[in-house]
């Protein structure tokens, strides 16, 4: 009998594995319109929370929300409904969204939405915002209120920066076609010479680079009756230093990082130029090399205490 129960050498014995649950991720993410930029953002929040997801054992993606052109509050938004209805159901244990304020449009729909989904004992991750519904007890449930608040103004000021930057970025941007004095807009809204004022345009760098000072072409503009680009009959300094040194009228733009660093986004050709590149470059060098000297009254150039006559034109 001993022999029947003995256990043979190359037999082994398997213990039963202890059951590890699967949960069921459900992925929500939402856009205000439908624009392409937006559907863009869509897909970025989906892949990303989508990751997330796959990097746990123990959760598998069932099922993904989709809500599009919700931005307005009385909006219809079926998914995130159908969303709470399948927490309520069983099917979803574990709701994955980007933020508070990609969650809900506003503090209170975001916390009934909330209440609805631990009632039901499911949680939600908030990715972006580290927060996890299943950590947070009741007593904690005002800082999620603050936390909605104060992540809705967040969203809505990076909402709007991430758009313009992206405008700058595919060349949609309306700051590109901006009109300047020498340009007008055609029907299309799109930068065309003005031929009147783009000759005084060119009249300005040409004197400059013969050699005129600031305040000789200032007298030159008023000589001739030409008004500034305020309607003003005297031209002011700035407004001529603006003129030589405004790019645009190469044809080239250039328009700064509405993020609010030091970058910024040029659009080569992006109309016609009024001069070339080659002058105004030309007048951005004799520009730096004046601004190292200084006139005197009796006419005389000094540089760093040093005296020389100068033989440019005032």
């Amino acid at each position: 009998m001993d022999e029947l129960n003995r256990i043979h050498e190359n037999i082994t014995v398997i213990q039963p594995r202890r059951v590890i649950k699967d949960y069921a991720v459900g992925i929500y993410a939402r856009v205000s319109t439908n624009r392409k930029e937006q559907m863009e953002s869509l897909s970025t929040q989906v892949s990303g929370l989508t990751r997330l997801a796959v990097a746990h054992r123990t959760w598998f993606v069932a099922d993904i929300f989709l809500d599009v052109a919700s931005a307005k509050t009385g909006t219809s938004r079926i998914e995130f409904n159908r969303m709470i209805s399948e927490c309520e159901k069983g099917n979803i244990d574990i709701i994955l969204t980007k933020s508070i304020s990609r969650f809900g449009r506003d503090t209170q729909e975001c916390l009934e939405a909330i209440r609805k989904i631990r009632a039901a004992g499911k949680r939600i991750i908030f990715e972006r915002d580290k927060i996890d519904t299943e950590a947070i007890g009741d007593e904690l449930l005002i800082s999620v209120i603050e936390a909605c608040e104060q992540s809705e103004n967040e969203w809505r000021s990076e909402n709007i920066r991430w758009g313009l930057k992206r405008k700058a970025e595919n060349g949609t941007s309306g700051l590109y076609n901006r009109p300047c004095y020498g340009y007008k807009k055609d029907k299309y809204g799109m930068l065309v010479i003005d031929d009147e004022q783009a000759k005084v345009v060119r009249d300005i760098f040409n004197w400059y680079l013969e050699g005129c000072s600031i305040g000789g072409i200032i007298k030159r503009l008023e000589t001739n009756g030409i008004k500034s680009p305020k309607g003003k009959e005297r031209w002011s300094k700035k407004g001529i230093e603006s003129t030589l040194t405004r790019q645009k009228y190469t044809g080239d733009v250039a328009i700064a990082d509405s993020g609010g660093s030091e970058n910024q986004y040029l659009n080569k050709e992006h109309h016609e130029g009024i001069i070339s590149k080659e002058q105004f470059e030309a007048v951005q060098l004799e520009m730096e090399s004046r601004s190292n000297v200084e006139v005197l009254e009796d006419g005389t150039v000094r540089r760093k205490n040093k005296k020389y006559s100068s033989k440019r034109g005032k």
